[in-house]
């Protein structure tokens, strides 16, 4: 059984090269597909690499 890459978004699979890494440098996969919300948006607000300025 092979291990299948999954979207962090959305949780679709993810086969091939299909996906992209995560803009910030954290590591996940995200899926290209065209609904909406984008998952890079959604992926935005929950990436541990999100630099929120702090007050």
């Amino acid at each position: 059984m092979t291990a299948r890459t999954r979207c962090a978004a959305c949780d679709r699979p993810l086969t091939g090269r299909r996906g992209r890494p995560c803009v910030r440098g954290c590591g996940a996969r995200l899926c290209t597909a065209r609904h909406i919300p984008r998952c890079n948006d959604v992926h935005g607000g929950q990436c541990p690499h999100l630099n929120t300025p702090e007050n």
